[in-house]
């Protein structure tokens, strides 16, 4: 179980970016470059994303994604879909203060109720696959695409930005391909939307392969920005450590 690591699923998907139509009039107090730094440092909020990408015209195959971040926390559920749209395989991973909880794919129990694997945080390496796989699959690699814009510190009429973003942006190369697999994208676009809190609450960045035959489409929502949350970690009895899985290697 401790080698399905729910993050290999993110190798599909895709990137995002950030501009902005300037009318001085309609405009929110914050700019775009304000509303990333207030959505980074708010003490938690949920998001759903999803990533696609398609090949010609093939139905697209997707990534659907819900998650919860909070302090010390994160909360990743991924569930593949197919191009035939049919559900394909699905994992969770919390972050929870020093520990890591893998969860098996699909939820299947192992030896009885173990449906988690807990692994202590000290023993990853800030790079290690399992930690960039979560925040791959988070808000936080779009974020940086849209602070890439070189709109970012104007405002725009009624919150609403629209631009695109070099792909060779080292920033950008970056983040998009982290959450592809490592496929390059190029006329990489976005929309974002910043609410009247201040919060930026929809990302939609799109882009294609530099031979045309693939495009990707990746769309968020962020949502409930400063209500608490309090995921209860695995109960005990339905997780094992991972020094109890090594030893039994």
């Amino acid at each position: 179980m401790h080698r399905s690591i729910l993050l290999a699923l993110a190798s599909v998907f895709a990137a995002a970016s950030v501009a902005m139509a300037a009318t001085e009039k309609s405009a929110p107090r914050a700019t775009l470059e304000q509303a990333i730094s207030h959505t980074n440092h708010v003490g938690s909020f949920r998001y759903v994303m999803t990533i696609a990408i398609a090949r010609g015209r093939d139905p697209a195959a997707e990534l659907q994604v819900h998650g919860i971040r909070g302090p010390h926390l994160l909360f990743v559920h991924v569930q593949a879909i197919s191009s035939t749209s049919v559900p394909g395989q699905q994992q969770s991973a919390l972050l929870d203060g020093p520990f890591l909880y893998e969860g098996a794919p699909n939820g299947i129990a192992v030896y009885g109720k173990i449906r988690w694997l807990r692994i202590p945080v000290s023993n990853l390496s800030p790079s290690s696959k399992a930690l960039t796989s979560m925040r791959n699959l988070s808000p936080a690699p779009l974020l940086r695409l849209l602070g890439e814009s070189s709109l970012a510190r104007k405002r725009a009429a009624h919150g609403s930005y629209h631009g695109r973003l070099a792909y060779d942006d080292a920033i950008v190369h970056t983040a998009v391909s982290g959450m592809t697999g490592g496929i390059e994208f190029r006329d990489v676009r976005y929309s974002a939307r910043v609410g009247s809190d201040g919060y930026v609450d929809t990302v939609q960045v799109t882009g294609r392969t530099a031979d045309g035959s693939r495009t990707l489409t990746i769309h968020a929502r962020l949502y409930a920005f400063g209500i608490k949350v309090d995921p209860s970690p695995p109960a005990e009895g339905t997780f094992m450590d991972r020094n109890l899985v090594n030893l039994a290697e």
